[in-house]
């Protein structure tokens, strides 16, 4: 189960303070993640205990600090700070997390939006916002020469790629493949779209559905710069029918 910690706005700002910091873009570059990830921490008012606990490691600060804002071991070296049942309580919520850690150290959680990537006619693209996190062995990411700053998942909706994808399925995507050929998911106008890409010889781009249905798209080079290849559909998981 994915564990998120609260005080999102404040973890942020200490993760700056330990890295002597000010914007966020700094802390994304520092965590190797996208600024958006940042701010959604913020927006939301949590932060993953995994990307806690990889700061805490990189920097040397203390989960206690980052967590919870101060450290349990300086407390009781503090004078006038007396009150030990009270110290007992927030070492045993540090354990809980260390040990919390220790489970998550295998797996990698990507952002899952929620946004509907259209495989019909298009759907109209609202806000980038996470809703959930998937969570992918590390071994696997490594072997597949997968980066977390890369990628995002995000859902399907219609049924314009079936025999590909259904609709409902989560597919994950890599943002740093965006050279046709191959299954993409795209932005043309407002909408979010997952096609089959070719580019044609004459520049133009092929924009395709694997359900005959639906007829292609042809977007010549003059309009090119209506279209953003998003990135390319590595994984699919769903129902199995």
């Amino acid at each position: 189960m994915h564990t998120e910690i609260s005080n999102g706005e404040q973890i942020v700002r200490r993760m700056l303070t330990v890295i002597k910091a000010e914007k966020e873009t700094e802390l994304a570059k520092y965590l190797d993640v996208s600024k958006q990830t940042v701010y959604s921490w913020k927006s939301r008012g949590s932060v993953p205990l995994n990307y806690c606990a990889e700061f805490a490691m990189k920097s040397g600060a203390s989960l206690d600090f980052l967590i919870l804002g101060f450290d349990t071991h300086l407390l009781r070296r503090e004078e006038g700070f007396s009150n030990v049942a009270e110290i007992h309580r927030l070492e045993d919520l540090s354990l809980e997390t260390l040990q919390g850690i220790q489970q998550d150290t295998q797996y990698t959680e990507i952002p899952l939006y929620d946004v509907e990537a259209s495989a019909g006619d298009g759907s109209f693209f609202d806000e980038e916002r996470i809703a959930s996190y998937l969570k992918f062995r590390n071994d696997w990411l490594t072997r597949e020469g997968l980066h977390k700053k890369d990628l995002v998942a995000i859902r399907v909706a219609g049924d314009s790629m079936d025999r590909t994808l259904a609709d409902g399925d989560t597919v994950l995507i890599d943002r740093s493949k965006k050279k046709p050929d191959g299954v993409f998911a795209i932005r043309i106008g407002d909408s979010l779209r997952i096609k089959r890409l070719q580019k044609l010889t004459d520049g133009s781009l092929r924009v395709s559905s694997d359900n005959d249905v639906y007829q292609p798209e042809i977007i010549h080079p003059e309009n090119m710069d209506q279209v953003e290849i998003v990135g390319q559909c590595y994984w699919r998981g769903g129902r199995v029918f």
